[in-house]
């Protein structure tokens, strides 16, 4: 009778987590309350199997399926947030702003297929990854509203320009490195003749072989990438010349391609960015959670509580809390 008793309490409790588990696709429960929003408990789970539904990211996020889905309802949660914050400052999105931060976005993971892998590798499904966008850059524009009359001194913006020059003052060059001035002279020679030939001889005649089979292309690099000889050579020279550099290295046969140079002026609001980036942080944080406060975030308890300071969703702080048709206020 013992051992039939054990069992029967082992299918009672695998029936409980059934039971549970079912209820958390279908219960018509809230997850979440933000102002007069409602984050139903069967579109957050929607959510979760969809941001899974990538092997790797559920390799990599699934192992701990409660604590991503806290994370997951934490972000809904935020991007009622935003809205609303974003609205009260009267800053909106274009989907032109939306496609230019994808194009920044995919240039930075190395092209818009790699963007799309990336993207469902860390949980956003590529059907979704234009509305994350679109939720990204309404807090940057929110962030930069609010930092728009924050003063910065034109000494400031001289410094961190002089700082990050390489960044503003780009040359695209490719080269020939060979050991004899003699050569050097000959290959010159023969460019200068017929320019279609510098991928060619770069092949056969180049010492650096990191380049010498793609034209010796150096892409766009600024002086601090090169050794003051060749930096000082080829930013002097006018884009589209032939020019013969000496270095430490040997004797290099350059073609300047282009010269790529962002002014002060141009480069200001970016300066700005970067100088004022934890003001900038922190009046984002403070508005975000003004708003957050203004609107009231209810979480229902099985998910946890709402931390307003932080921004997310924490652990329940009653262990083994469990559902509830109807969420309560967050602590």
């Amino acid at each position: 009778m013992k051992g039939r008793t054990r069992y029967a309490g082992i299918i009672a409790a695998a029936a409980v987590t059934v039971v549970a588990a079912a209820g958390c696709n279908t219960s018509p429960g809230a997850a979440a309350l933000v102002g007069d929003d409602r984050i139903s408990v069967d579109s957050l789970q929607t959510e979760v199997n969809q941001a899974l539904s990538n092997s790797q990211a559920q390799s990599q996020l699934g192992s701990d399926r409660v604590s991503f889905t806290r994370t997951e309802l934490g972000r809904l949660i935020n991007n009622h947030i935003i809205t609303a914050a974003a609205a009260a400052h009267g800053i909106t999105v274009s989907q032109a702003d939306v496609d230019q931060q994808l194009n920044e976005f995919a240039q930075q993971a190395g092209g818009a297929t790699q963007l799309l892998q990336q993207a469902e590798q860390s949980g956003i499904p590529r059907d979704e990854l234009s509305s994350f966008t679109r939720y990204y850059v309404l807090q940057q524009k929110l962030a930069d509203a609010l930092v728009a009359d924050v003063p910065v001194s034109q000494a400031q913006l001289q410094a961190a320009y002089q700082q990050s020059i390489d960044n503003y003052d780009q040359v695209h060059s490719a080269h020939i490195l060979v050991k004899t001035k003699a050569l050097a002279d000959n290959i010159l020679a023969q460019v200068h003749a017929d320019p279609s030939k510098f991928a060619a001889l770069a092949s056969k005649y180049s010492l650096d072989t990191s380049n010498k089979d793609s034209g010796g292309d150096l892409g766009f690099a600024g002086q601090g990438q090169f050794v003051p000889s060749f930096s000082h050579a080829i930013f002097a020279a006018k884009p589209g010349t032939f020019i013969e550099v000496h270095s430490k290295f040997g004797w290099h046969v350059v073609h300047v391609i282009a010269h790529k140079h962002v002014s002060l002026a141009q480069a200001t609001p970016e300066l700005k960015t970067t100088i004022l980036k934890d003001t900038r942080d922190k009046l984002l944080q403070d508005a975000l959670t003004a708003e957050a406060h203004k609107l009231g975030v209810h979480v229902n308890p099985r998910y946890g509580n709402w931390d307003y300071a932080q921004g997310t969703v924490v652990a329940p702080a009653i262990k083994g809390a469990v559902s509830s048709p109807s969420p309560t206020p967050s602590a």
